[in-house]
């Protein structure tokens, strides 16, 4: 029951929207001020429709994260690289279909092997994917070290939140530490 209640709050049309925002405005302030290595952040919800309503808001503030480019702005590629990158879209969620999604939501998030590519892909500095949205997949033993930036906007106790915000404690290059947007409150869960 406090599950449903959190989510319903969690996942109100106008909150979402204003989180979207904010996100959108965060993320683009990172980028352009140089804050971000390679521009890869991952957004934690706390629900499959939440995930996917809060995609939905954010392609409706910036629909040419929807197309499908080829590699990152700016990026050179080598033959291997070009054998290696998928061209898609800028960001994408990452969780398992669910028999009863809806059929948007259903071709959005793809098969497993799909997941797979995401994954190869979203590891890879110069793929295009650079912002993935999660519920459950990818917070612990995922392993991208140009991933610096995270977002959370879920519940998550103990020891799976420091599992979740080591995703950005990996020294990569000129970075030396990640930056965690807690939406939700987190922090008092640290400090038990």
């Amino acid at each position: 029951k406090a599950n449903a209640q959190m989510n319903s709050i969690l996942g109100n049309p106008d909150r979402l929207r204003a989180v979207a925002e904010d996100f959108v405005k965060h993320y683009e302030k990172r980028v352009s001020e140089g804050a971000t290595v390679k521009g890869k952040a991952m957004f934690v919800c706390s629900s499959r429709p939440i995930a996917y309503l809060l995609y939905k808001e954010i392609i409706a503030l910036r629909p040419q994260w929807a197309e499908v480019k080829a590699c990152e702005d700016g990026a050179t590629l080598s033959d291997k690289d070009r054998r290696e990158i998928k061209p898609m879209e800028r960001i994408k969620m990452v969780m398992t279909r669910g028999q009863d999604d809806p059929k948007e939501l259903y071709d959005l998030i793809g098969s497993k092997d799909n997941r797979k590519e995401l994954d190869r892909q979203f590891k890879n500095e110069k793929s295009n994917f650079k912002i993935a949205i999660v519920v459950d997949m990818w917070l612990t033993g995922f392993d991208v070290p140009c991933l610096d930036t995270l977002y959370i906007d879920k519940p998550i106790q103990r020891h799976n939140l420091i599992q979740t915000i080591s995703r950005v404690n990996r020294k990569y290059g000129s970075k030396e530490k990640g930056l965690v947007v807690d939406y939700i409150g987190i922090k008092k869960q640290m400090n038990l």
